[in-house]
């Protein structure tokens, strides 16, 4: 068990309150904005990858990101402006956490190939195989000593949050502007 922090729409926490645990619900997914629903292909196979990773099914939904550091929710940039949101402090079972390096995740979402060689991926095949090094600590933290002036960030993916493994709710409003 591990304590991990997650930022989540305040609708979302109320519905997770009501069922009895919060998971990575489409209808609260970045893609619902037309500006963002490219990186649907992105998520979906981001889904893929947590249930082939953990044995663990999502069900047709999206994992729920969380993060090891607690957000700055002072800074904004989670939701959209005025819109109300939850911090959630949660301890949760290792068995149903996958560790990302977050850095990498922008090259699945941008459908980048994952490589230090100057060279384009052959084929779709390599393109989708070189971002799974995002969850290969120990290709990641090479990577760091290799170019001294890259870093790491890891994230973590979880199917659910059970609403009893939830320690903490903190409210915040998102500034505007």
């Amino acid at each position: 068990m591990a304590i991990y922090y997650t930022y989540q729409h305040a609708s979302a926490w109320k519905a997770a309150n009501e069922r009895g645990y919060l998971f990575g619900d489409p209808n609260f997914g970045i893609f619902q904005d037309e500006n963002y629903a490219y990186h649907r292909p992105a998520y979906d196979w981001l889904a893929g990858q947590y249930e082939q990773r953990t044995g663990i099914s999502l069900h047709g939904n999206y994992p729920v990101w969380l993060s090891d550091a607690r957000p700055d929710v002072g800074r904004s940039g989670y939701l959209e402006p005025g819109e109300p949101g939850v911090v959630l402090t949660v301890e949760l079972p290792d068995a149903h956490v996958l560790e990302l390096e977050a850095g990498y995740w922008n090259f699945a979402m941008n459908r980048w190939f994952l490589t230090f060689e100057d060279r384009e991926a052959k084929d779709e095949k390599e393109l989708k195989e070189s971002w799974e090094k995002m969850f290969d600590r120990d290709w990641c933290e090479s990577i760091v000593e290799a170019y001294p002036g890259t870093n790491t960030k890891y994230h973590y993916l979880v199917d659910r949050i059970d609403v009893g493994h939830v320690l903490d709710v903190v409210t915040f409003t998102e500034a505007i502007g």
